[in-house]
């Protein structure tokens, strides 16, 4: 069987914050939330971080679109300027910044393992700015010999 079978997997009520990632590019907005029980849950949030869930086999490729982005920004990519959460990849004790960049489009991770989570960073009530970004993800094969 390839790595490449991609099985959809049914999510329980209690699970709204699990992603089933697949070859299929799929998109997590700046605002996103789930409704468990009629109670609203805020996923992407520490204590219900969106868990991606990709086939065995296959790996978790996570982009960062944002809307945001602009050409006075800093060239310097080290400086984080504004940051919407990060990826978290247990696997492998992975944490990896979403930041705010130069280009609509940054390349965040490829994970190890199937599975990997990310917290957003709530919005500053006191902030000016309007967070307006997609956190991209898609399942990958990566074959090796």
């Amino acid at each position: 069987m390839s790595c490449c079978y991609y099985a959809r997997l049914v999510v329980q009520e209690s699970r709204r914050c699990v992603v089933s990632v697949t070859s299929e590019a799929q998109f997590m907005s700046s605002s996103s939330s789930s409704r468990v029980n009629s109670i609203s849950v805020s996923c992407g949030s520490k204590s219900h971080p969106w868990r991606l869930e990709a086939a065995a086999g296959q790996r978790i490729n996570i982009s960062l679109l944002d809307f945001t982005a602009s050409e006075d920004r800093p060239r310097d990519r080290v400086t984080c300027t504004r940051q919407y959460g990060y990826v978290l990849e247990k696997w492998n004790n992975t944490n990896v910044s979403v930041c705010a960049g130069r280009e609509r489009q940054t390349h965040l991770l490829v994970s190890h393992s199937n599975q990997a989570q990310i917290v957003q960073t709530p919005n500053s009530p006191t902030s000016d700015k309007e967070q307006n970004f997609l956190i991209k993800v898609e399942g990958v094969c990566i074959y090796s010999n």
